[in-house]
């Protein structure tokens, strides 16, 4: 098989890199995680606002040139040369640069103007971006809140592993490259990931978890890659650190996760977290120790998009309460919270609206909210001019900023 797990000595070299915040306690997982910072490093840098004062950051070659394989880009480094000779790849990277360059040239332009134009009129940034039932959307996400330094997304979708590309099976790549061009098929198209695909696309042999999207879409948008660390969270809601990805999915425990650090386009160091988990209320009653990590968070924003009305229901209202309690804004479609829970909230909201309030798709006609129909043919909505959502077609998306009043 092309994708292996990463075990061996080798491979593993590029699972290292910046320095962990301070509130990230150690335990003994920590002891087999690879990590190359002093002790004198963690003394002088204690937060992520001084980490990003620096100047630079320690770019991870070998972790960047395996995410320029996922991603379809060529180099010229000499790590992955035998793939980047191959004649899959030099197929795969040409096909997937026009279709890459055709959503760039006109959804992912319009999004940034979109960002630029209406959202930084309304929204004040906030150090963490909160996006529950993400799957492996960062795009979206950091396309968004670029400002953010810290994204926290939640899925059930697995974290996977790190494709090991060998010499000696660089001739059956196409697989892989396949595998990935399906998973990302709806994002690109429609704007968000259908869950019951993504039970397929991401947990097969080749791409066997959110790991792969998360690269391609971060190397595909300019990032630069210093670290990625498998985790878990122990039960009074610190982040312990895993040896291996392998070692994570032999792991029993309710929470299964990612770190990965890497630099935008801005030279700022940026922090990713995806965490597989159940977050509804049966899983997360069994799970305090991530609802004691989502409230020391602080104070959030929250992006929720295509999240398949889940918090519509009383069965998620731990998550449901977390983002009403600890975001200042909330910037979501109609599939995010239903709108009675922030009319119903004893803090006050403020409403912009964007595009017009239809019907949900017929898979959730029963989730059709009145009041939010009410009030968008009260207050009024301005143009979206792109389309997002289930209701994906330009003049049917809706798009909702609620911010929490002081």
């Amino acid at each position: 098989m092309l994708i292996k797990a990463i075990l061996c000595a080798s491979t593993l070299a590029f699972v290292v890199g910046c320095s962990s915040t301070a509130s990230e306690k150690t335990s003994e997982l920590k002891k087999d995680t690879i990590n190359n910072e002093s002790e004198d490093s963690k003394g002088t840098v204690d937060s992520l606002q001084e980490i990003n004062a620096i100047s630079t950051a320690p770019i991870n070659d070998t972790l960047n040139a395996i995410a320029n394989i996922m991603s379809g880009i060529a180099d010229s480094s000499s790590i992955y040369k035998f793939i980047q000779a191959t004649s899959d790849f030099k197929l795969f990277s040409k096909n997937f640069d026009k279709r890459w360059m055709a959503f760039d040239s006109s959804r992912l332009t319009n999004l940034r103007n979109f960002k630029a134009n209406e959202i930084s009129k309304v929204v004040k940034i906030q150090p963490t971006l909160f996006y529950p039932f993400s799957g492996p959307d960062i795009l979206y996400a950091q396309t968004f809140f670029p400002e953010a330094d810290k994204y926290v997304m939640i899925g059930l979708e697995p974290v996977g592993s790190l494709p090991a590309f060998i010499k000696e099976d660089s001739d059956s790549l196409d697989t892989y490259f396949n595998k990935v061009n399906t998973s990302l098929n709806a994002i690109l198209k429609f704007s968000f990931f259908r869950t019951q695909s993504m039970k397929n696309d991401l947990k097969n042999n080749e791409v066997d978890g959110t790991l792969h999207l998360l690269f391609l879409f971060l190397k595909r948008t300019g990032n630069q890659f210093c670290s990625a660390k498998p985790l878990t969270v122990d039960s009074l809601g610190a982040i312990q650190f895993v040896k291996s990805f392998e070692d994570l999915k032999k792991l029993k425990t309710n929470t299964k996760g990612v770190e990965i650090k890497f630099v935008d386009i801005h030279k700022q160091l940026k922090t990713l977290y995806y965490f597989s988990l159940n977050a509804a209320d049966g899983g997360l009653k069994s799970n305090k120790g991530f609802i004691t990590y989502l409230q020391s968070m602080g104070t959030i924003n929250t992006y929720l998009k295509g999240a398949s009305y889940l918090m519509h229901k009383s069965y998620f209202s731990m998550i449901r309460n977390v983002i009403l309690n600890q975001s200042e804004h909330v910037v979501q479609d109609d599939s995010g919270i239903a709108f009675h829970y922030f009319l119903e909230d004893n803090r006050q909201w403020n409403y912009t609206f964007f595009g017009q309030y239809l019907k949900p798709i017929p898979m959730f006609s029963d989730f059709y909210q009145k009041d939010l129909d009410s009030l968008y043919k009260q207050q009024g909505s301005k143009p979206i001019g792109f389309g997002i959502g289930y209701n994906f077609k330009d003049k049917n998306s809706n798009f909702m900023i609620a911010s929490k009043q002081k």
